[in-house]
């Protein structure tokens, strides 16, 4: 609640951009735009922390209890740096379809949605501890078509042969795109890694790098 009280303040608004189990923001055109819990903001509404912007239903602005609150706080929430969006959209490159090319499958009795599309958002979910909810729509398709790319391909290996083999160029050095640490913090991550789907990775940070 602190965060978002420090995030209404500083950007005069916070919209709340869908629903999620996990406060996780980055800055908007007059708001700091959220994904966070019905309940944190029921809450901050019921102790008369926000209220709802004049004419908006996703928008939130503070009242002067909250901006009281909000002048009281002399340090930034430690918690604002660590759930903040960082690395914005991910796409998966022609360069890196090269590289993934021997371990995609070939073969299957349906069409299936573009892999470079569904992966790229799949990525993207990893890196930045999201929901398939929060990173669908027009660029990375359905969250229905998410999640089941993601759980065909953990039950058959191919997810572990492509995360293993999806690197990016850092200057001179080529690094994974997905850490094993980015895996073990995310839930869908976690749990392959748990069930054994997701051999290549490990706990272990000297098999982090490529």
């Amino acid at each position: 609640m602190k965060t978002i009280i420090w995030l209404a303040h500083k950007y005069g608004a916070v919209k709340l951009r869908s629903r999620s189990v996990r406060l996780t923001w980055e800055p908007g055109e007059g708001c700091a735009l959220i994904d966070t819990t019905t309940y944190q903001t029921d809450t901050m509404q019921k102790r008369g922390f926000i209220v709802l912007q004049d004419g908006s239903d996703d928008t939130f602005i503070l009242t002067e209890l909250g901006r009281v609150k909000a002048t009281a706080m002399w340090f930034e929430p430690p918690r604002l740096q660590e759930c903040r969006r960082k690395s914005g959209l991910f796409w998966i490159s022609d360069e890196q379809m090269q590289w993934l090319k021997p371990w995609l499958p070939t073969r299957f009795h349906h069409l299936r949605n573009d892999d470079r599309k569904l992966l790229s958002g799949i990525v993207h979910a990893l890196r930045e501890n999201l929901s398939f909810r929060q990173v669908s729509g027009e660029k990375y398709g359905a969250e229905l078509a998410l999640h089941g790319r993601w759980a065909q391909w953990c039950i058959s290996g191919t997810m572990d042969a492509v995360l293993g083999h999806l690197f990016e160029r850092d200057g001179e050095n080529i690094r994974l795109v997905v850490t094993t640490e980015m895996l073990l913090r995310h839930r869908k991550g976690s749990g392959a890694i748990a069930r054994g789907e997701l051999p290549t990775f490990s706990p272990l940070p000297d098999l982090e790098a490529a």
